[in-house]
This record gives C-alpha cells, sequence and structure tokens, in this order.
C-alpha cells in the first residue's frame, strides 16, 4: 500500500496538481490539514503498529506505525507490553506532530516528539519510497526532524520504545478566582529549582478567558513518570482547589484519554505561537497581555481566548541534542523558556477577522514587552504557529534554513513541495486559496 501511495504522488506530481496529506487533521491553520482546490492525500488504511524487539538494526525496542494512527492507539498498544514511546500529549492528535519536532511529556528526558524516531519511510516526489534514518540518508534525517512538509510524504514512522509503568496524573480545570493562584504556581514550576527541573515531571496548561461573561478559566494535565500519589515536583500546582477533573497514579493511555474533549471540532480555532524566556515576570506576562487585548478588542464578544504556555526545560534541549539532533537546533546554554500558543475558539465565522485582530495584537504586545525585558526567545515552534508565520526560519536562530534548502533540493530537484503542496514552506508559508 505504501507503494501505491508513493505511485500516487507521482501522479499527482506528473499533472501539477496542489496537494496535501492529512493524518489526524488537528492544526486549525487553513490549508495546512485541508485543501479546497486541489487533491487530498488521506493516510487513513496505513495503520500499521508492529512491535520490533532487541537485536534489530537499531539497539532497541521500537514500533512501526503507519501514519493513520492517533496518539491514543499507539500508547494503548505498547502498554501491553510495558512500553510507550515519546509522542502527542492529546489523545486524539495524529502522527504530524513529529515533523514539526513535537512535545512530549518525556520530552525533559527524551526531547522532541521528533527525535524519538529512529526511521522514516518516505514517498518522495519522484515517486520512490525510501527509508530515511541516520545511516541510509542522515541529511534528509536531520532536515525531517522539524521540517513539516517539504520533503514528502511520511508512510511509516518506526518510534523508540521507552519502558514505562503506572504514573500519577490526569487532566484538572481550576476556579476562576484561582487564576492568579495558577499563574504564581507555574511561575515557581519553571524558575530554577522548580518543579520543572525534575526530568520525571510534565504539565500541559492553559489560561482562558470569555470576554462576554469576564470569566477566566485554567486547568492542566498533569504527568509525573512514577507511582508517587504525591510528587514534590508539582505541589505547587496541585495545591490548588480542582473545580473537575482528577489527577491519580494510573496506567499513561489513561492519562491520555482524559484529553479527548480538547479541541472539539464543533467550533472555529486560531493557533499562532511565540516564545518567552523563564523568568519571574513570564506568566504575569503573557496573562496580562492576552487580557487587557481581549477587552479592548473583544468587549462583549462571546468567545474564548487565551493560552496553552508549555515550558521548555534545558534538560530537554540536551536530551535532544543527545538523541541525534535535529533541524529545530537549539541550544540549551541559551536556558529554560516557554512557548505560548495563543488561542482563539468561538463559533460565529464572522468574528474572524476580529478573533486574527486580537491574536496579533497580543502577540505584538506580548513581543514588545518580553524584548523590552530581554525575555525575548527568537524562535516559533512550528505546532503551534499560524497563519503566515515563519517557523522554519527561526531553527538554529535562522542558521538552519540553508541547510534544510540544500536537502530539498537534492531529494526534491523540482521543488514539488515548495510549490504544490502547502504549509510552512522553507523561509515562508505557502497559502492553498482556502
Amino acid at each position: 500500500m505504501p507503494k501505491n501511495l508513493a505511485l500516487g504522488v507521482s501522479e499527482l506530481v506528473k499533472r501539477n496538481v496542489t496537494f496535501t496529506a492529512r493524518s489526524g487533521g488537528h492544526m486549525p491553520v487553513a490549508g495546512h490539514a485541508s485543501l479546497d482546490k486541489g487533491v487530498m492525500v488521506a493516510t487513513t488504511h496505513l495503520n500499521e503498529k508492529t512491535l520490533v524487539r532487541k537485536p534489530n538494526p537499531y539497539g532497541t525496542d521500537y514500533i512501526r506505525a503507519g501514519p493513520a494512527f492517533r496518539w491514543i492507539e499507539v500508547y494503548s498498544f505498547l502498554e501491553q507490553y510495558g512500553l510507550t514511546t515519546a509522542g502527542g500529549r492529546v489523545s486524539s492528535v495524529g502522527s504530524s506532530l513529529l515533523l514539526g519536532g513535537g512535545l512530549s511529556y518525556f520530552s525533559s528526558a527524551h526531547g522532541w516528539a521528533a527525535n524519538n524516531v529512529l526511521n522514516y519511510e518516505l514517498a518522495l516526489a519522484n515517486g520512490s519510497l525510501i527509508n530515511v534514518n541516520a545511516n541510509s540518508a542522515p541529511d534528509l534525517f536531520w532536515a525531517m526532524k522539524g521540517g513539516s512538509n517539504n520533503y514528502g510524504v511520511v508512510t511509516r514512522y518506526d518510534l523508540r520504545a521507552i519502558p514505562l509503568g503506572k504514573v500519577y496524573g490526569g487532566s484538572v480545570t481550576w476556579a476562576s478566582n484561582d487564576t492568579q493562584r495558577y499563574l504564581d504556581a507555574q511561575t515557581a514550576f519553571i524558575l530554577p529549582g522548580g518543579g520543572a527541573e525534575d526530568d520525571r515531571a510534565a504539565i500541559m496548561p492553559n489560561f482562558g478567558y470569555n470576554p462576554l461573561t469576564g470569566q477566566n478559566a485554567s486547568g492542566t494535565v498533569f504527568v509525573f513518570n512514577g507511582s508517587d500519589p504525591n510528587p514534590a515536583a508539582l505541589r505547587n500546582l496541585t495545591a490548588i482547589p480542582i473545580t473537575s477533573g482528577s489527577v491519580s497514579v494510573q496506567n499513561y493511555s489513561e492519562v491520555v484519554e482524559s484529553t479527548a474533549g480538547y479541541s472539539p471540532r464543533d467550533r472555529r480555532w486560531s493557533f499562532y505561537a511565540t516564545a518567552v524566556k523563564s523568568a519571574p515576570a513570564t506568566m504575569d506576562l503573557l496573562y496580562r497581555h492576552m487580557r487587557e487585548q481581549a477587552d479592548i478588542i473583544l468587549a462583549g464578544v462571546n468567545a474564548t481566548v487565551g493560552a496553552a504556555v508549555q515550558p521548555i526545560t534545558v534538560n530537554h534541549l540536551k536530551a535532544a541534542r543527545n538523541n541525534g539532533g535535529d533541524a529545530i537546533d537549539l541550544d540549551p546554554a541559551q536556558g529554560p523558556f516557554v512557548i505560548a500558543l495563543y488561542y482563539g475558539n468561538w463559533f460565529d465565522p464572522e468574528l474572524d477577522p476580529l478573533i486574527k485582530k486580537w491574536t496579533l495584537a497580543t502577540l505584538a504586545a506580548v513581543e514588545k514587552d518580553a524584548k523590552k525585558r530581554g525575555l525575548y526567545y527568537p524562535w516559533l515552534f512550528l505546532n503551534d504557529s499560524g497563519q503566515a508565520q515563519d517557523p522554519i526560519g527561526t531553527y538554529g536562530y535562522g542558521k538552519s534554513l540553508r541547510r534544510m534548502r540544500a536537502v530539498s533540493k537534492k531529494y526534491d530537484p523540482q521543488g514539488i513541495f515548495q510549490k504544490n503542496v502547502p504549509g510552512f514552506k522553507l523561509g515562508s508559508e505557502l497559502h492553498s486559496g482556502c
């Protein structure tokens, strides 16, 4: 079946057709997981899941996984063997997370999710199907770890398996009047000596605000790799009274399953990204500008806006380099930072321009303030980026792009995946006309 897909790609190329490939369809940027004019390549039937034990050429247990999977399916499959992999944090997210780098609850110990890919089976523009790994094509292997859909269509991922027992975790929400307490708790978590320095601890937090009701919303997903029912690394956060959800020692798949309601598809969504260094002022800065711009631009509007503020630790960046490196290429010596995914969700299409206005105003205010304080981190996370942002241009603080373009010319000399495939391209965004 992968060979048929590769042949299909070559036919699309011959006919000069705009096309794209879709796995989970989580990305809300128009044209990145959808297409109005052209061909959508659905990987639905590429659903292999095979555990390969040692000995093997990679020297570690791994799972061969077709790109049709959602992460909960992979975790449930591996769990029967006492294993997992460093993949996505939301149950419904698909395999393409790996092509943007990908955050995992195990990233502080294992780097980006992409650092745990041992091999890509890839359909090139010329119709050939190749294996891409550190030995067969080290230049392409490096570029694909964060390189999005710029090199071909992935027909299989071989992912390193990680031993795992029970974990402490779950999803929770907090009361509107506890928002400041949450902001203070996450500040303590990301600062030197805080819980983020424990590689076993991870959070996926967010704060939201409805400008119509004036109500805040905040919460997180907790994961602690171990059966400690009260891990010290998370105590500032677990001390906040919960309004819904629960946390306990349980199977990892149960924690991930608790995210099943995230990003519902009955409404409109937008993502835009920025990054700020971890500091005492970081969380309040990110929250304050979100609220201020919402009260100015969205007063009386029924929508939810906010940010998922995701810690990136020094150990995460060290693990990324130790696991073979990647095109993202961030320097651990630059210190820890947070990714701020500013999001909106709403129902009325007529609000689209207003939500975008709020988002761009918030990003501008945050980045101006962060630069003034010396806290701006000059990088964009592709998986959280929005329309017209240029995440790949920030890789290696701007130094990776030339090498990535050279790899593209080698494996896609006609530039098919730059001209005919929408998405975040090598230095720009190609719009699909959606």
